[in-house]
């Protein structure tokens, strides 16, 4: 796609892509075997001390990403995404919330909160926005990606939302 005026660059950098499918993991590998292939320099007890920040303590570190409920697929998703080596400079998450509970959200949440990167959030979950403090909302319309403000109690939610 050209841009209708200017110039685009595309700078080299490490984007990280969560979809509503959480696909990103491998199925049939436990949570600490993903997390280890994702962060290889992190040492055992440094990942398995992340892991329990995300939720996963005990026997539940062992379990296959096949097994776990979608807010615990989203969690074990973030961790290995946020600690990966090298560290993702742009996050690009589509409808995070779906299908969430609300701790998970909460951790959530939680994670974005703490990440020093950008990133791009589609969502029309207003509540979670405010809390994840995004500072520029887009709107796409008739085509046309918009800037606009936030959306008032009156107003739906845009389609796209972000911080950088």
């Amino acid at each position: 796609m050209e841009p209708e005026g200017g110039q685009a660059r595309r700078a080299d950098g490490r984007v990280a892509y969560l979809s509503q499918r959480l696909d990103l993991l491998d199925l049939g590998r436990t949570v600490a075997e993903n997390l280890a292939e994702f962060a290889p320099g992190m040492p055992q007890a440094d990942r398995m001390n992340l892991l329990a920040r995300f939720l996963f303590r005990g026997s539940r570190v062992h379990l296959p990403v096949g097994a776990l409920s979608g807010g615990e697929r989203l969690r074990a998703t973030l961790a290995c995404v946020l600690y990966a080596e090298p560290a993702p400079q742009l996050l690009l998450l589509d409808e995070p919330t779906n299908n969430l509970d609300l701790v998970s959200v909460g951790q959530l949440e939680s994670a974005l909160s703490a990440y020093e990167g950008a990133f791009v959030v589609v969502s029309h979950d207003e509540r979670f926005l405010a809390e994840i403090k995004i500072d520029r909302w887009l709107r796409l319309s008739e085509g046309r990606l918009l800037e606009t403000g936030a959306p008032t109690a009156t107003e739906a939610p845009g389609d796209g939302f972000g911080r950088g």
